[in-house]
């Protein structure tokens, strides 16, 4: 069985590349709309806020050697 340690959770994995091609393509679809010109704007901001972090990011290197595999419990059978 796999277990995360409680004592150092990792932060959840967000591909931060994906999400920004998604928002652009959102955004495009957005700009051809009539109407939808502030929800556009919204996603241009999106985008601007998902490239500051990616910035900001350090890549973490996930190691095999910070995971352990535990022995399963076994039930008592009654």
């Amino acid at each position: 069985m796999f277990r995360i340690s409680r004592d150092r959770p990792w932060p959840p994995s967000i591909d931060l590349a994906t999400v920004r091609e998604t928002l652009i393509y959102m955004r495009d679809d957005a700009r051809a709309i009539p109407g939808l010109e502030k929800v556009a704007q919204s996603l241009d901001a999106a985008i601007q806020d998902v490239d500051v972090a990616q910035a900001k990011l350090t890549p973490v290197s996930y190691s095999p050697i910070a995971s352990r595999f535990l022995p399963a419990r076994l039930r008592p059978t009654s």
